[in-house]
């Protein structure tokens, strides 16, 4: 660095020299401002002389550096305070202090008064994603079946300044660069530096599988005739030559391939990782489009995700990374090693063992290594393959899981019960979300942040992975095999049961805030109600915030206290408070995590912490990774059921109150399983089954034990044990080894098996078998409403051709043992109404 430029830097910065070490990190930045400034005005910079050009730059260098040192200060202040209130929060009333950093990583149902990170990171995600339903809802054509190119081409050409002429695209533009950019601005706040970048439409992605296969020189080649080339400059203001752009590009090409597409970041190069998450999204872009053909051309030859994938990758990455700071602070990591160092040691003093103690930090370090994403898959291949069979065996297994998810209405009854809301009207408000004419009443919820994630078409509740975009090796067949899947639950009605449901309960208790917080104070609140509050994450700073918010007032009335409704407090009613800004962000976080932390006890679905305890932080794309999490599929839902409402009951004050809370739950449960194991047998074509015998109490015994398994946590046991009832023959075996044991074992039985019975003489069975195994594999051939219609057409028809008494013999057994009998015979010319007299004998 030439001794005029240290001077100007030190006359800008209002010092006399500067150190070798400030000279050093200055030199890059005056050349960086030196390009930047050409960019904003290239023909003004080259009018300008050296010594004017490097007066300004040194003035720009001076401002960000003295900008950096308050944003520094004014972070080190935060991490400060925000590590003492939550070392703070450890001396709690009934928790170890170990427990309480746990209860902070991930949801527990102990009604605690702990909001988790997780929980807080599904929140904002929530609601930045409702404020984008008008991209989410428009962007899918085709029942969601495929993504609405034209759209999707009008929408980048608006990000990119051009006029579609499709006001829909703009609108969407428009919400989508507002909510870019308060995430960024949020994140900056609480310590983030993410600079905002000259000419910036939308975020990137690259995959270094099509980019290696497609070779160096084509990528440069394509890379080069889309970029814009007037974004390159030399600190002079001299445009970037050809052998400047390809020495950039080339070393842009090796950066992505070289890194694995596991590592890159959406629309970066060369990051090298820090434990600042602040520091997280600070780097350039090397890629600057000219425009949105460019972006698009570049996108369909070498992105690694489908453009709806990279929104929502984006709001979901961010949401963690806000979630994380506005918790723990800049540096979440050693922020949490700090805490749990204060809790081992308040625990110890409490004459804690140090193997409890132990036990319950490993638990919290995998949920937050999973959280942080520090559970990076050691193959993409292997992971995406594992994933890609997973969702193959929703897509087959789950088609009539609907019928499951009526027993969701024992959930919602108890929760709404502990929440003094009314169960029936939570249940009219169910069946109104599912009226195909109430479009506008569904566009509102999702607008308020709820069931954002069924608007997505995730298979997030019955699919351990939850997974809706995949990228990296082996990519095809995951991103097919899991579309597969989504659409399989979507078709079956799943996910617009389970969104009705969600919207329902989370309404009815929004109307009770927006109805409460008009006419009560927090001084005025009975025990009951303030104690259910503080328990459940609502302390009074946050209720007086929500008594100055208008509640958004839906078709029925219903004056619903909602996020939005807080975000729209005016500055002037808050500021006696503090910032009007960060209290309308907390609060209305605050607000959004207890809606969906009590939806999570109303309609259950495995979140982050049921799904480590499941896998034990196992890594991802190994070998015992995939298998272990194959070999758990569709374990996780009932372990949520039973982790999340068993410890709410042992929550409950004394012997009596835990005891009423498990056996009314158990009760109603139970009472809607049977309801549930009635109709399935109904759609398999069955006669309903006994549930009464005066003679045979047996019988009644059999009929219970099936509703107790189907209501009572474990209702996917109930589409997998199938035993007699259908051709495939599975049974409760089954779903003790997981479908990775149950394929293994039947891929087993015809090769080795078959051949040790043709070895002994004995008959085979190997086509049958074969037909079973492949059969159990198509997807959508158990949809709950069709079923019985494909088994008696079609998939009968073949097993009597394979094996001809084989299923005869299987119906007879199931008479004789069972006493199913069947109101849908063999054919169309053998239907009858089903036969309900021997329900009670």
């Amino acid at each position: 660095m030439k001794q005029q430029c240290i001077q100007a830097v030190a006359q800008a910065l209002g010092k006399k020299t500067l150190n070798q070490q400030e000279v050093q990190k200055i030199e890059q930045r005056v050349n960086d401002a030196m390009k930047s400034r050409a960019r904003q005005d290239i023909q003004k910079w080259r009018n300008l002389s050296d010594a004017e050009k490097l007066k300004e730059a040194a003035e720009q260098v001076a401002i960000d550096i003295q900008s950096e040192v308050l944003r520094k200060k004014k972070t080190l202040v935060d991490d400060v305070l925000k590590q003492n209130r939550n070392i703070a929060l450890q001396d709690h009333a009934t928790l170890l202090s170990s427990d309480v950093v746990d209860r902070m990583v991930a949801a527990h149902g102990d009604m605690s008064g702990i909001q988790s990170i997780d929980s807080k990171a599904r929140a904002i995600a929530s609601i930045y994603r409702g404020e984008l339903t008008d991209f989410y809802t428009n962007i899918n054509g085709g029942l969601g079946v495929f993504v609405d190119e034209k759209i999707v081409k009008a929408i980048v050409q608006e990000r990119f300044g051009k006029d579609s002429g499709n006001p829909l695209a703009k609108k969407i533009s428009e919400k989508m660069g507002e909510v870019f950019e308060n995430m960024r601005d949020r994140f900056n706040r609480n310590g983030g530096d993410i600079g905002l970048l000259d000419n910036w439409g939308i975020m990137q992605t690259h995959s270094a599988q099509k980019m290696a296969l497609a070779g160096k020189e084509q990528w440069v080649n394509d890379a080069t005739n889309n970029i814009d080339r007037n974004q390159y400059v030399n600190e002079d203001g001299s445009l970037y030559s050809d052998s400047q752009i390809k020495e950039l590009l080339d070393y842009a090409f090796d950066s992505i391939v070289t890194d694995g597409a596991s590592n890159i970041k959406i629309g970066k190069a060369n990051y090298q990782g820090s434990s600042k998450v602040t520091n997280k999204h600070s780097e350039s872009r090397i890629l600057h489009f000219k425009d949105a053909d460019a972006w698009m051309d570049y996108q369909s030859k070498y992105g690694g995700m489908q453009f709806v994938d990279l929104v929502e990758a984006h709001i979901a990455s961010m949401s963690k990374d806000i979630a994380l700071v506005e918790t723990l602070g800049s540096n979440p990591k050693m922020a949490m090693k700090i805490l749990q160092d204060a809790a081992k040691a308040k625990d110890t003093a409490r004459g804690v063992d140090v193997e409890t103690i132990g036990k319950i930090q490993k638990r919290t370090d995998t949920m937050f290594q999973e959280f942080t994403g520090g559970n990076t898959p050691a193959s993409q291949v292997l992971a995406n393959a594992g994933l890609a069979y997973r969702s193959m065996n929703v897509a087959s297994m789950l088609g009539g899981t609907t019928l499951s998810s009526v027993t969701d209405q024992a959930m919602i009854a108890k929760t709404a019960s502990v929440h003094g809301i009314s169960y029936w009207k939570t249940f009219g408000e169910l069946i109104t979300q599912l009226n195909p004419a109430n479009k506008d009443d569904r566009e509102l919820a999702r607008s308020l942040g709820l069931a954002t994630e069924e608007m997505l078409g995730t298979i997030n509740r019955w699919a351990d992975d939850g997974l809706t975009s995949v990228h990296g090796k082996a990519e095809k067949i995951a991103k097919i095999s899991n579309g597969v899947a989504a659409q399989v639950m979507r078709v079956s009605g799943l996910n617009a049961l389970t969104a009705a449901s969600k919207t329902a309960f989370s309404k009815m208790i929004m109307a009770k805030y927006g109805e409460m917080t008009r006419n009560k104070a927090w001084k005025d609140l009975s025990a009951t109600d303030k104690e259910l509050l503080e328990k459940t994450g609502i302390n009074e700073r946050a209720w007086q915030v929500m008594q100055l918010a208008d509640p958004v007032i839906d078709r029925k009335g219903n004056k619903l206290m909602s996020a939005r409704s807080i975000f729209e407090i005016p500055d002037n009613k808050l500021k006696h408070l503090g910032d009007p800004k960060k209290i309308r962000e907390e609060v209305a976080t605050q607000f959004q995590t207890h809606l969906l932390d009590e939806q999570g006890m109303a309609v259950v679905e495995a979140g982050l912490r049921e799904r480590t305890w499941m896998t034990g932080g196992l890594r991802k794309g190994t070998g015992m990774g995939e298998i272990l999490r194959s070999l758990l599929q569709f374990k996780s839902f009932p372990a949520a059921f039973l982790m999340r409402h068993g410890s709410r009951a042992y929550a409950q004050n004394g012997v009596k109150g835990k005891a009423a809370y498990g056996m009314s739950l158990f009760f109603m449960t139970t009472i809607l399983g049977a309801l549930v194991v009635q109709l399935k047998e109904l759609a398999n074509g069955n006669d309903p089954q006994t549930m009464w015998d005066s003679d045979d109490p047996t019988k009644t015994a059999k009929f219970f034990g099936r509703s107790v398994v189907q209501g009572g946590g474990l209702s996917v046991l109930g589409d997998i044990v199938a035993a007699g009832t259908d051709p495939s023959g599975r049974g409760i075996t089954d779903f003790i080894a997981g479908p990775l044991g149950s394929d293994a074992k039947a891929v087993a039985g015809i090769t080795v098996g078959n051949a040790m019975q043709w070895y002994e003489g004995k008959d085979t069975n190997a086509a049958n078998e074969a037909f079973k195994l492949a059969k159990s594999k198509i997807p959508a051939q158990n949809l709950w409403y069709t079923k019985a219609a494909v088994n008696r057409l079609f998939f009968d028809e073949i097993q009597d051709s394979i094996a001809p008494d084989y299923r005869q013999r299987l119906l007879q057994k199931a008479e004789r043992e069972q006493g199913r009998t069947r109101w849908w015979g063999d054919d169309m010319g053998d239907i009858q109404a089903p036969d309900f007299s021997g329900v009670v004998q």
